[in-house]
């Protein structure tokens, strides 16, 4: 834990999803005043979902170069639009993309790693269907996490 939590930045998991612009809305009001906060979006890579990998995969290795690309590519851009709402909100805000499975062990790592408090989390993302296969990102955050967990429900 950070020595002064008060101080320490905040980690803010940005997906694009209306409830992670809430979960920045909400973090602003509790948090902000200049207080500095990692923005981080996180992106499953593509060679780690079945589908795309091994000797039946429907997409050539160019292919899969291009795929991966965009997704960085998406990714950064979505950082660098949540650490802009971050910043109108009163965060000294830097934008963070990362590539990793699963996307909740990324976000406690990326929290240790860099000393955030409290980690900020919408309650939900932007894909039902895969809450429902896959179980919650907040709530394994929030269970695997050595750090305050701010989780926002809808408003």
């Amino acid at each position: 834990m950070a020595a002064d939590p008060s101080s320490a930045p905040i980690l803010i998991a940005y997906d694009g999803s209306d409830h992670a612009k809430g979960a920045i809305a909400v973090a602003g009001e509790q948090f902000a005043a200049g207080r500095p906060a990692l923005v981080v979006t996180v992106f499953e890579p593509l060679e780690t979902i079945p589908f795309f990998s091994g000797a039946g995969a429907p997409v050539d290795s160019t292919t899969m170069e291009q795929l991966v690309g965009a997704a960085e590519r998406a990714a950064n851009h979505a950082a660098e639009e949540g650490a802009a709402l971050a910043r109108e909100a009163g965060f000294e805000a830097e934008a963070v993309a990362l590539a990793g499975a699963p996307v909740w062990e990324q976000i406690v790592d990326l929290a240790e790693a860099r000393g955030c408090e409290p980690i900020v989390i919408g309650s939900r993302g932007l894909s039902g269907l895969k809450h429902v296969l896959l179980g919650s990102v907040a709530a394994a955050v929030s269970q695997h996490s050595k750090r305050s967990t701010l989780i926002v429900h809808d408003r």
